[in-house]
This record gives C-alpha cells, sequence and structure tokens, in this order.
C-alpha cells in the first residue's frame, strides 16, 4: 500500500476542522448551561438557546455502491492476486474531506413558570425561561468533548505514521 505525503495533509486538515467544529459546539453549549435561567437578555427577552447544526453536503453515495466499488489497494507479488480499483468515494471532495455545513442557530422556544415574587414575572405571575435541559446539554457537552479527543487521537495516529514512513 503507498501512501503519498498529501494523504497525510488531507487526513491532518480533516481532523483540524473537526477539532474546530468540536470547539465550536463546546463553547455553544457552555454558553447554554451558563445561561439556562436568565430571563432578561439586553434586548429584554429570555436567553435564547443556541444550536449547532451539521449538514453533509456531499453528494450522497448509497453504502451498497461504496461496499461493491471498494477495495483494498496492497503491493502483492504477483498483479493477478488482487484487482486493481481506482475507487474515490463520491462523498469525499477534491481535497479528501467530506462537505460539512455548519450553522448556529436560535431557539424561539421557552419555558414559562409560575412565580409571581420574580423580578421578571409578567401581570399574570409567569415567567419565561430558556428551554434548557442542563442534563441535555451535559450529555451534549460530554460527546463534543469524546470527539475532540478522538479526532485528537487521529492527527496522532497520523503524525506517527508519517514518521514510521520517514524512518524506513
Amino acid at each position: 500500500m503507498s501512501l503519498k505525503i498529501n494523504d497525510f495533509f488531507s487526513t491532518f486538515k480533516t481532523s483540524a476542522r473537526a477539532l474546530s467544529n468540536e470547539k465550536r459546539q463546546l463553547a455553544i453549549t457552555a454558553e447554554n448551561i451558563a445561561n439556562a435561567k436568565t430571563t432578561k437578555t439586553i434586548d429584554g427577552t429570555p436567553y435564547r438557546r443556541k444550536l449547532m447544526t451539521r449538514k453533509n453536503i456531499s453528494p450522497a453515495v448509497p453504502f451498497s455502491h461504496a461496499l461493491r466499488t471498494a477495495s483494498l489497494q496492497m503491493r502483492t507479488s504477483s498483479g493477478t492476486h488482487m484487482a486493481q480499483s481506482h475507487y474515490v468515494p463520491e462523498s469525499v471532495n477534491q481535497s479528501g474531506g467530506s462537505l460539512i455545513k455548519t450553522e448556529v442557530n436560535e431557539s424561539n422556544q421557552f419555558r414559562d413558570v409560575y412565580d409571581p415574587s420574580h423580578p421578571d414575572a409578567n401581570e399574570e405571575g409567569i415567567v419565561r425561561y430558556p428551554n434548557i435541559n442542563v442534563v441535555s446539554e451535559m450529555l451534549e457537552l460530554i460527546s463534543s468533548s469524546r470527539s475532540y479527543e478522538a479526532n485528537l487521537a487521529v492527527m496522532g495516529a497520523t503524525k506517527n505514521m508519517a514518521e514510521r514512513s520517514l524512518q524506513v
């Protein structure tokens, strides 16, 4: 199996994009947790929960098609041992990474709580809180943290492979 130097760089670029997105997700989630009880912002409304959405904008490739056309390229003692394949997944762009679009949106959902003693209560004694479930936000925090760690591990493994290939 032959690797080119660009293969290493494309792996680094993909992991770097993923690290950047996970860092952004961690910041958004931390902001949501910090403002879970914020009933009044500068504009006078309750804090709006922020959501980061990720959408794959690469062309879709059915798994069955990818499985049929994929083959492992290996060096063998005879060219007849394995069929040659020039498989390039269609969902991967020319630079070697999936095209993923990320957006941060604000939720317009709130929780109404009856608390006439609260300073932000309306005439009926209702206080509007952001619709933030702290337990769900903590799960998102853990998930993003694990993804961040996994991408760091990928970068480390790629670096070790590159170093070992230079030693040969």
